[in-house]
């Protein structure tokens, strides 16, 4: 794919977002730019991030903008590159740029193989996540539990709050759409403000009205057990509890088991 219109306009609004968010995070010192004495700008001037990724600085500040412009996959990587983003961050550039595939001659990192099977070797719906809430992998209870799992970049927040099929099958959903806001917000502030959660929690906030009062709330909530119940295919409702395990070995990988719980 040679280049692609951002047309939507959510779309290149989060994309704004993010890239912004990348910018501002990176010190014009950590990269041996010169000190100069006013700078109002807080992290790099979109002329120094132009100048790094290679790219005219017209085309990066309407990109930025969110405005309705082509960019190429070599752009994009450009821009990856200038801006020093990770892997992750990359793939996340990509996808909000409309991209089908992320590709940058690397091998991707592999999740342990240990987790995968000990979650594909369990007869309860279980998963995987990163800090972003990405569904990294799950077993066949879980995406008979949650079909959205079977999307191609299935995200955990986004299916809480966009997936008409997630609010048909959980019992309130505003309590637990709340609670996990919150137990998101928690991991955005605590864990380094990740551009990447940042910007979904952007969309979410964008997109869902109730959210904005929810984000509000002084309450703190972190990543634990939580009960829910969920209709299941016979239209009957069981409750589960949610245990979370946080790998020791890879502390941003989380595995969700999804207990089955008699109803009184």
């Amino acid at each position: 794919m040679a280049s692609d219109r951002l047309t939507r306009v959510p779309a290149r609004e989060a994309l704004a977002d993010f890239i912004r968010k990348c910018r501002e995070r990176i010190s014009p010192e950590s990269l041996g730019l010169p000190q100069v004495r006013r700078r109002r700008t807080r992290g790099l001037r979109r002329e120094e991030v132009a100048a790094l990724a290679g790219v005219g600085l017209t085309w990066y500040t309407w990109f930025e903008q969110g405005r309705d412009i082509a960019v190429s996959d070599d752009f994009l990587h450009r821009l990856a590159r200038g801006l020093r983003l990770d892997r992750a961050e990359r793939e996340h550039l990509f996808a909000l740029a409309g991209r089908e595939t992320f590709v940058d001659g690397t091998e991707s990192a592999e999740l342990p193989q240990s987790l995968v099977r000990m979650i594909n070797a369990l007869d309860q719906a279980a998963y995987i996540m990163n800090n972003s809430w990405d569904i990294l992998a799950h077993n066949e209870a879980a995406s008979l539990l949650f079909e959205d799992f079977k999307l191609p970049r299935a995200n955990m927040l986004r299916i809480v709050f966009f997936s008409e099929h997630y609010r048909q099958r959980i019992q309130d959903w505003q309590f637990a759409a709340r609670l996990v806001l919150l137990k998101a917000r928690h991991d955005y502030l605590t864990g380094g403000k990740s551009p990447i959660l940042g910007s979904i929690l952007n969309e979410v906030l964008q997109a869902v009205q109730q959210t904005k009062e929810w984000w509000d709330d002084a309450e703190i909530y972190r990543i634990g057990d939580t009960d829910i119940t969920l209709r299941d295919g016979q239209d009957s409702w069981q409750s589960y509890r949610i245990n979370i395990l946080v790998s020791e070995d890879r502390p941003g990988l989380r595995v969700a088991f999804y207990d089955a719980k008699a109803i009184a």
